[in-house]
């Protein structure tokens, strides 16, 4: 049910609104469905042992077919039961030791701690395709949508269960707002696109049609808001699109056309989204990256649930993606 939503995508990577969302349980779903592909592996958390070490909760266990890679700590390796030869060492080091990318041997269970970095996931991935893989699947860790840019050539599964509120309402809500943020498109003035193409700067302004402005900075680089023209134009926001920047942007009284690299740059929350759309705000990005589906968990770890099929209606009818209850069909 999920494979036929990647497509030819190389790079899958699982991204959880919360903790005990689904991840683990949705990758499990797509290994399954991947049988007879060479799979490349790794987790931006830790993944495969028997209860979460956070919150004491039961997890999937994970079990690789015999030729499939991952990529784990050193001090992971005691606890996997499959045969494994070690392919690359990624100089990447964390708590339990450097991580190194393996091929399995034979069919066993693994337990993976990858890079907790994005940036050091798009090097991983590569390897894993030098190496003969024909998939990469990333676990990501929870609320960490920036996992999702490592390789904008992939998709992302959106995982969203019951753990992330008791309000079904709620979760729906903010599963909507994460899809309409990977919903962002690039700007529609051929001028516009030109101009943010190759900017590295964390603020630029523009006029609506991509004509240079200035744009006043004080000492440590922000800009005065305060002086900005009071009539439409384009900013350029190369880092983290927050609250407290949509809401300065919200009471300029001009409407903004707001640019950033990729959808996984916006942490704001849904009711500063929605404050700047009001004021005649649009969010607009240079590249693009999609949501394949959306994965389903109505059981929470926390002692609550929502009635299935309620949830999967009410998902459906918020986001305009394919929604999957991976639980149900495992």
């Amino acid at each position: 049910m999920l494979r036929e939503h990647i497509g030819s995508a190389e790079i899958v990577t699982l991204i959880g609104l919360c903790k005990n969302a689904g991840k683990t349980t949705a990758l499990r779903r797509l290994m399954a469905e991947l049988e007879g592909e060479r799979l490349g592996l790794t987790s931006v958390g830790r993944d495969g042992e028997a209860t979460d070490l956070v919150t004491g909760t039961e997890k999937p266990d994970l079990y690789v077919r015999a030729g499939d890679l991952f990529a784990t700590a050193r001090g992971m390796l005691a606890l996997c039961d499959a045969t494994c030869a070690v392919e690359a060492l990624t100089g990447v080091m964390t708590p339990l030791g450097e991580v190194a990318v393996l091929r399995a041997l034979s069919d066993g269970y693994i337990q993976l701690a990858g890079p907790s970095a994005a940036g050091q996931l798009s090097p991983l991935a590569a390897e894993f395709r030098r190496l003969g893989a024909d998939r990469v699947l990333i676990d990501g860790a929870a609320g960490r949508k920036s996992l999702a840019g490592a390789g904008a050539e992939g998709c992302a599964i959106l995982c969203a269960g019951a753990s992330v509120d008791r309000s079904m309402e709620a979760v729906v809500a903010e599963t909507a707002h994460v899809c309409a943020l990977f919903g962002a498109e690039p700007p529609e003035p051929p001028g516009l696109r030109t101009a943010v193409e190759a900017l590295e700067t964390r603020f630029a302004l523009f006029t609506p049609e991509g004509e240079p402005l200035e744009l006043p900075l004080d000492e440590g680089g922000t800009p005065r808001w305060a002086k900005l023209p009071q009539r439409p134009c384009a900013l350029w926001a190369g880092g983290a699109i927050t609250d407290p920047l949509l809401k300065t942007l919200a009471r300029r009284g001009a409407p903004t056309a707001l640019i950033t690299a990729n959808p996984t740059h916006v942490l704001a929350g849904r009711e500063a989204m929605a404050l700047f759309a009001r004021a005649g705000g649009t969010l607009a990005v240079r590249r693009t990256l999609a949501i394949a589906a959306v994965c389903a968990n109505p059981w929470s770890a926390y002692g609550w649930q929502f009635e299935p099929a309620a949830f999967l209606a009410a998902l459906r009818a918020a986001i305009p993606l394919p929604v999957v209850n991976v639980r149900e069909e495992d």
